[in-house]
């Protein structure tokens, strides 16, 4: 595991994975493979019970790092796999812009997730054209707002995020965020393992047999959705733009 973009420490039976990506904590394929690997041995792992993900830097992470060929197969890597291979509770501490798979990552991939007053979700994905997986509905937040965040792209801030039930809980700066972070980290680790593990195993039930029903149509998901994404003009078009500074201009090909 690489220790210049994210670092792995126990402390009390917590374990504490902190990004540390100079390249605005992006997904690049070494911060991936290093969250693929802490994934691993926290679920391995009998020295703890709990984990908190969060991230130095101005922004917890502003997503994938569109400009790497072939990151599909490593930006896999980086997500929990919670309900499955992963039934201790996962904690997230959140900061500045958490975009695209920084979203992903930090609030669908926490079971309890924390955010600093100044927190900003987005969808960015809409922006460049490309979303690197089909984007099916989970009961995060009521229907309506989860079209419009996905559809829209419009920055959620951390209150209204709080307010539709998508975070737990909004702190005023970052000390503060690590603070009650840690205190909801001991309050999981010092209750029952096992019930927890129970507990976790029945929330993401439904949504692992959904997940397990759609690994069917996956290949044809890809080739009508995803494939089309990434060889279209709008996909080249929207790294452009972001590149320069400006507004792309899709065409819808």
């Amino acid at each position: 595991m690489s220790k210049e973009v994210l670092s792995y420490e126990i402390k009390d039976q917590i374990a504490f994975l902190t990004i540390d990506n100079p390249e605005a904590n992006r997904l690049d394929p070494p911060l991936c493979r290093a969250l693929g690997a802490a994934w691993d041995r926290f679920a391995k792992d009998e020295e703890s019970r709990v984990a908190v993900l969060s991230a130095k830097g101005p922004d917890f992470s502003r997503g994938a790092d569109i400009y790497v060929e072939g990151l599909l197969k490593d930006l896999l890597k980086a997500f929990p796999p919670n309900g499955t291979k992963i039934l201790k509770p996962i904690v997230g501490a959140l900061h500045g812009d958490v975009i695209g798979s920084g979203y992903g990552l930090g609030v669908i991939g926490t079971d309890i997730t924390y955010a600093t007053e100044d927190t900003k979700f987005i969808f960015g994905e809409v922006y460049v054209g490309i979303v690197g997986a089909i984007v099916d509905y989970r009961p995060y937040m009521p229907f309506k707002a989860s079209m419009e965040f996905y559809m829209s792209g419009k920055p959620l801030g951390a209150q209204r995020a709080y307010e539709l039930g998508l975070i737990n809980g909004v702190t005023k700066n970052r000390e503060e965020l690590m603070k009650q972070a840690i205190k909801m980290a001991e309050i999981l680790r010092d209750n029952a393992p096992l019930s927890l593990k129970a507990i976790k195993y029945g929330h993401y039930k439904i949504m692992e047999n959904k997940q397990r029903k759609a690994m069917r149509i996956a290949q044809e998901e890809f080739n009508a959705f995803i494939q089309p994404q990434l060889i279209s003009e709008d996909f080249k078009e929207g790294k452009a733009a972001l590149k320069e500074n400006r507004k792309p201009i899709f065409k819808g090909r």
